[in-house]
């Protein structure tokens, strides 16, 4: 039980703790099973030890059990005999990746992702959205995603047809209605990386702004693709199908593109984004509510923070007035903010990139709460970082795992996030490492990921509405730490 056991390799998702195997033969899949049943063995008796004495120190009898039951059987089939993808890749760094049932014939879903474009890369504003919306395909803000192959072929070749105009009073108007929470996110990248350097801008809105598109023209868009090379395309195909084929398809829409040579890294950017503790502030007296968005410097997608951040999002939690559970929300920070009224809505986030990312919590608030709001808020942030209780760790885990799962659900899902991960950990991370790094996950982790990201720490913060009751920079600031002797 004393033993000290290194789980810092647990908590950085681009060192590879399974083997992948490419082919779908007997022996690959035998051995991948029983690495699997090893793995998840060993993450669970590491914690299992601790859990077992946490009864006495407050764990409530229904908590107790059920963390103790998910030791019992941690190796269900859906987990242990997961199916591996096939990948291949092309001459020019194409990656081709498929994970197909039995049959050859039936419905298939393709989901494309390129890096090196999206919304930070852009020079005017808003016209990666732009291409986006006139190919059928969704922007990001480090990368492109389309349904289809001919799709992102039409995009990265400049073959884009379509009405720019309408592409662009769609697009301006959908900026003009989005929801305050959508504002105040792209403002607090704006204020958070305010000093990086045009063609390379976290602090870009997403989709622009109705100035920038209004400026946009079919010029505008049709060169972006040109600096996109194979080994930033992915292609994932779930369903029904033939890879062999697959790879055919792709090689004739996309084999056109140029190579980057060797030595590429994964979701590679020129240069780190700054991270500048500021704020923006739009009030408006008229209006009763107000939205804010908090934000801590997080982690990039290969940090070893990133999976303690995922797990700090749970503990935080989220909670709207409308749910069922109102005042009976499990996570402490939703509770204080149900049973006090403080807010109708919170919910924490955690953002990643190639190189940054950010972590906090965007709530809506009547316009006399505010104060109170962070009076509760700042506390649940900083004591991350002296140790939460074991229930709270377990539950934690559990959430966790449940929306890992959800990621998971259905071909659609999971052809998006085999993408998401071939291009910004380099593979696709097996589903019981994934539950492993989770189990893995210890107190002192969470402890010291929040000494680094919240503890006296530089925050970034943008609100919009009723907000003359919101404390300033430098109360919020005060707050991020506790003065202990």
């Amino acid at each position: 039980g004393g033993e000290h056991h290194d789980t810092s390799v647990y908590n950085n998702p681009h060192q590879q703790l399974l083997p992948s195997p490419l082919s779908h033969s007997v022996a690959d899949r035998q051995s991948l099973y029983n690495t699997n049943i090893m793995m998840l063995t060993t993450a669970t008796r590491r914690i299992a030890s601790k859990v077992a004495t946490s009864q006495s120190k407050g764990m409530s009898t229904v908590a107790f059990q059920t963390a103790t039951s998910s030791f019992a059987d941690v190796t269900p089939a859906y987990v242990a005999e997961a199916p591996t993808p096939t990948i291949s890749e092309l001459g020019n760094g194409v990656k081709v990746v498929s994970l197909f049932g039995g049959s050859a014939t039936g419905s298939s879903y393709t989901s494309v992702r390129v890096s090196g474009v999206g919304s930070r890369f852009d020079k005017v504003g808003g016209e990666h959205a732009l291409l986006a919306n006139l190919t059928g395909g969704e922007v990001g803000r480090e990368h492109l995603s389309f349904s289809s192959v001919a799709a992102a072929s039409s995009a990265l070749t400049g073959n884009v047809a379509g009405d720019v105009e309408a592409a662009k009073a769609y697009q301006i108007s959908k900026v003009a209605n989005s929801s305050y929470e959508t504002q105040m996110m792209d403002q607090v990248h704006f204020t958070a990386y305010q000093n990086s350097p045009s063609g390379n801008s976290l602090a870009n809105a997403l989709e622009g702004t109705a100035d920038s598109i209004s400026s946009l023209s079919a010029s505008s868009v049709s060169s972006l693709g040109a600096n996109v090379f194979g080994s930033d395309v992915c292609v994932v195909c779930t369903g029904s199908g033939e890879h062999d084929k697959l790879v055919e398809e792709v090689d004739n829409a996309l084999g056109s593109l140029k190579s980057a040579g060797s030595g590429k890294e994964v979701a590679a950017v020129g240069e780190k984004a700054a991270f500048i503790g500021s704020d923006i502030r739009i009030r408006y007296d008229s209006h009763d509510t107000a939205t804010i968005a908090l934000a801590f410097e997080g982690a990039s997608w290969t940090d070893p923070k990133a999976v303690p951040l995922a797990l700090m999002t749970t503990i935080l939690g989220s909670f709207n007035v409308s749910s069922g559970l109102g005042k009976d929300v499990s996570p402490a920070l939703c509770q204080e903010v149900a049973i006090n009224g403080v807010a109708s809505s919170v919910a924490a986030f955690n953002l990643s990139y190639s190189d940054t990312g950010l972590f906090g919590m965007v709530a809506t608030a009547p316009d006399n709460k505010l104060d109170d709001l962070m009076w509760y808020a700042m506390p649940n942030f900083v004591r991350l970082a002296h140790g939460i209780s074991e229930e709270e760790l377990v539950r934690a885990k559990i959430t966790l795992k449940a929306r890992i799962l959800s990621s998971l659900d259905g071909d659609i899902a999971t052809g998006e996030e085999m993408a998401r991960q071939m291009q910004t950990i380099g593979r696709v991370m097996p589903l019981a490492e994934m539950l492993a790094r989770v189990d893995a996950l210890t107190m002192d982790d969470v402890k010291a990921t929040a000494n680094d990201v919240i503890n006296d720490q530089d925050h970034a913060l943008a609100a919009i509405g009723g907000i003359h009751e919101l404390p300033d920079y430098n109360w919020i600031r005060r707050h991020s730490y506790m003065l202990r002797y």
